[in-house]
């Protein structure tokens, strides 16, 4: 599947995380942040880059950000299913889970299906759906809490997270799941508290 780590304002993301996350994702790397100026930073890469990973992660210390290490599970490992994804212009998502998308273009992921088939030409001219609340649901309710999705929008200069509460907050980050990475490290081994109650929805 595939592993989203949310860095907020002010937190910094260890590298032992990132290596962690590679070790267990190796199909690929993207990354998504504002930088000092605010202007928005995309990067992808075909393989989980843990050197480069690592210089974001120092540069973007601090700063509003998210990597995505992906575990291919449907389409190619080629270029075009890397994420972020740009949704429309300015607007890009990053995505753990399995869409229940109709498959119709064979290497395509099924990531790739749901923003092109759906939400890209959506959002297109509705970007700030994002925000509402009802449109959020509605969302939820046809993805399923399996799904997480990461929003960047460089109008508004926000990272917005969907099904947040499914993830895992851990020292002052968000995960997307603790399965597609070492328990161990994340100290979860043995948990009894949030982990477990939400085990069976990670991917």
């Amino acid at each position: 599947m595939c592993l989203i780590i949310h860095q907020p304002i002010g937190a910094t993301t260890p590298v032992a995380l990132l290596e962690s996350a590679a070790e267990y994702n190796p199909d690929g790397f993207g990354f998504m942040g504002f930088d000092a100026h605010g202007k928005p930073r995309i990067e992808r890469s075909g393989i989980a880059d843990v050197a480069l990973a690592s210089r974001l992660a120092e540069q973007f210390a601090g700063r509003n950000c998210a990597f995505h290490f992906r575990r291919r599970t449907r389409g190619s490992s080629h270029a075009e299913n890397l994420h972020p994804f740009k949704l429309a212009h300015g607007l890009y998502l990053m995505h753990n889970g399995t869409a229940r998308v109709e498959i119709r273009q064979a290497g395509r992921s099924d990531t790739w299906h749901l923003v092109n088939d759906y939400l890209g030409p959506f959002l297109a001219n509705r970007r700030r759906l994002i925000y509402d609340r009802d449109f959020r649901h509605i969302l939820d309710a046809w993805l399923g809490p399996q799904n997480r999705i990461v929003f960047l929008d460089e109008a508004e200069g926000r990272i917005e997270l969907l099904h947040r509460a499914d993830g895992l907050e851990w020292n002052g980050l968000w995960l997307s799941n603790a399965r597609w990475v070492d328990r161990r490290l994340l100290s979860l081994e043995g948990h009894d508290g949030v982990y477990r109650a939400t085990e069976a929805s990670f991917c």
